[in-house]
């Protein structure tokens, strides 16, 4: 790995997206400057995702299509991790675009801070856009920074200290792992540019809200498992859902030991 062309894996779990995983994948087929390694893992699909991305992969060296029976999210993303090979790490779901230059662009604020944890951009809700990443008259378009794997660029070393993502968990593995880092008092890069287009349609998971609440409620009460067991009593600190007009470094600058790396099983 150099800089000039940093080693960059991007784990997409996918399924039953064989409507939308080929534009996914051309947003980051694109991305410049980067040697990029796609590790798309099928999760069980029925739709013929799957065979979608083989014959992408059979085009595309870069593109890695792994196999798996459907276990649910997190495990798609884990699977992904154990095969990846890159320094830098990042995600897209296969629904999803990721915005033209974001991964090279954080991971050259990411190589030069070892002592930040993360570059989080900003993520755009969309139904319809065109070609040039503008809004369609009338559709969605809305900004937010919040909770979002495919938002950020991480080390992989940070996975390898601070463990994967909880199998147990059908919705909020995300905010489980953000929490981790959080009660480690990591630091941030937090952006104001665009990181992904995330696309909203009848498909999407979060459309279960009581699913996603109940999910959410068990990964915060982890959290304060976590923090009781280490004797933590300070209150997380965290970036969801803040308005930043600038490029901003935020978290927790003390050493605080992180929790043992875990490997979490269904």
């Amino acid at each position: 790995m150099t800089m000039d062309r940093p080693r960059v894996s991007v784990v997409m779990p996918a399924f039953n997206r064989a409507d939308y995983v080929a534009e996914a994948l051309r947003s980051l087929q694109t991305e410049p400057g980067i040697d990029a390694e796609i590790l798309v893992v099928d999760d069980g699909s029925t739709d013929g995702c799957d065979a979608v991305v083989a014959a992408i992969a059979a085009a595309d060296p870069r593109v890695r299509l792994i196999r798996q029976d459907h276990r649910g999210v997190s495990a798609a993303r884990n699977a992904g991790l154990a095969a990846a090979t890159g320094e830098f790490l990042t995600f897209l779901d296969s629904d999803d675009v990721s915005a033209p230059g974001r991964i090279l662009r954080q991971v050259t604020k990411l190589a030069a801070r070892p002592d930040i944890a993360a570059v989080v951009g900003q993520r755009i809700y969309f139904n319809d856009m065109t070609a040039d990443f503008q809004p369609r008259e009338g559709s969605l378009w809305e900004q937010k920074l919040d909770i979002c794997l495919a938002s950020a660029v991480f080390r992989r070393s940070t996975f390898e200290r601070f463990g994967g993502f909880d199998e147990a968990l059908t919705y909020g593995e995300d905010i489980d792992f953000y929490f981790r880092l959080f009660e480690a008092d990591s630091r941030f890069i937090i952006e104001i540019d665009t990181a992904i287009y995330y696309r909203r349609h009848a498909g999407n998971m979060t459309n279960d809200r009581d699913a996603m609440h109940r999910a959410c409620l068990k990964a915060y009460h982890n959290s304060m498992l976590r923090r009781r067991a280490t004797g933590r009593t300070r209150r997380l600190d965290v970036f969801f859902f803040r308005q930043f007009d600038r490029e901003t470094e935020f978290g927790g600058c003390q050493e605080t030991p992180a929790p043992a790396a875990a490997t979490f099983n269904s």
